[in-house]
């Protein structure tokens, strides 16, 4: 049922797609992205498989103060399959989360909640990081236009990105509040589950693993070493998510400034939102949007560099994904750790 359910997704995601082209000018998106350099759509690809590395040496580095953690191979698959399911399903921001985590976990000596917890805290990293070069991104190009009548809404949505980055930080490590809600939550859980018939006991069981889940927290928290690293590598991984646009915009002869890229490669992520696998259609849709509306582009040219994007990000991602999620079917998560 679930692999349907992600094949009827992919469909009308594509279909989505394909309509948006249609409305824009099918011909003329055809004709431009037929015209495309191919060593530019080759530089843009290799930086998308770039930004999938930084997302797995992310979670990577978040798992090394975790004992137990998957390692080698064992982490290879289980991350390129969590990826795909995140890509490939609906709402696969949500569901592919613990998908990753179990994966994870079954691949290692470590607990679904550890993991879990790795995967949530590397998800805020990236969150944060977008708001970043984002930020970055605007910054530079006001600067080059010499937009002084905007600095006012530079200063705004740079400090709006600060205090939504800090606050995605924050929500993700603090163990005071979260923690106790969740706690009692979970015994209450546990008392009412209790009560009924025929069901078997689980006394401690939940509440077991959501303190589990927030003392890893703790423990990633306590390492500031990791912490300086995932933040480096989180804010490398979304420069290297803005290079394929900004070889795409190339390709198609655009002669666009890389802090274009910058601003609207995260900026379009929040197109995602959209419960289509990968947000597809609705990022799309966005970033041809942002480049007509910064960057004066033609609307033909901006939505095939929107598609070129995509082609070389995401599909490509969800390929090399679906590939680790083959080999780990095949394979069985024993052989695969090994």
């Amino acid at each position: 049922m679930r692999r349907l359910r992600a094949v009827a997704g992919l469909v009308i995601a594509v279909a989505v797609v394909a309509l948006f082209v249609y409305g824009v000018g099918w011909k003329d998106v055809l004709e431009h992205a037929r015209g495309a350099h191919p060593a530019m759509l080759a530089a843009a690809a290799g930086t998308g498989l770039a930004m999938l590395a930084l997302r797995g040496a992310l979670v990577k580095r978040l798992l090394h103060p975790v004992d137990g953690s998957a390692r080698g191979g064992g982490f290879l698959t289980a991350f390129l399959s969590g990826y795909f399911a995140r890509s490939a399903l609906p709402w696969g921001r949500s569901t592919g989360t613990p998908i990753m985590a179990y994966l994870l976990a079954a691949n290692s000596d470590s607990e679904f909640e550890d993991n879990l917890a790795v995967v949530a805290v590397a998800e805020g990293f990236n969150l944060a990081a977008s708001l970043v070069v984002a930020a970055v991104g605007l910054l530079a190009l006001t600067s080059a236009a010499g937009a002084i009548d905007t600095a006012d809404t530079t200063v705004a949505i740079v400090g709006g990105s600060g205090l939504l980055a800090t606050g995605a930080l924050v929500v993700v490590f603090n163990r005071g509040l979260a923690r106790t809600a969740s706690l009692e939550f979970a015994v209450r859980v546990e008392t009412i589950v209790g009560k009924l018939p025929r069901v078997p006991d689980i006394d401690g069981t939940l509440t077991g693993r959501i303190d589990g889940f927030f003392e890893t927290l703790e423990t990633i928290q306590a390492s500031r070493r990791t912490l300086t690293a995932a933040a480096g590598i989180a804010v490398a991984g979304w420069v290297a998510n803005a290079l394929p646009l900004y070889f795409c915009l190339l390709a198609l002869g655009v002669d666009a400034p890389l802090a274009l890229a910058l601003l609207c490669a995260p900026l379009a992520s929040f197109g995602g939102i959209i419960p289509l696998p990968g947000g597809t259609g609705g990022i799309e849709v966005v970033l041809a949007s942002l480049l007509v509306a910064t960057a004066g582009i033609a609307g033909d040219a901006a939505t095939a560099g929107a598609i070129l994007y995509r082609l070389t990000t995401y599909w490509l991602h969800l390929g090399v994904g679906g590939l680790g999620a083959v080999y780990l079917t095949v394979a069985g998560t024993e052989r695969a750790w090994v």
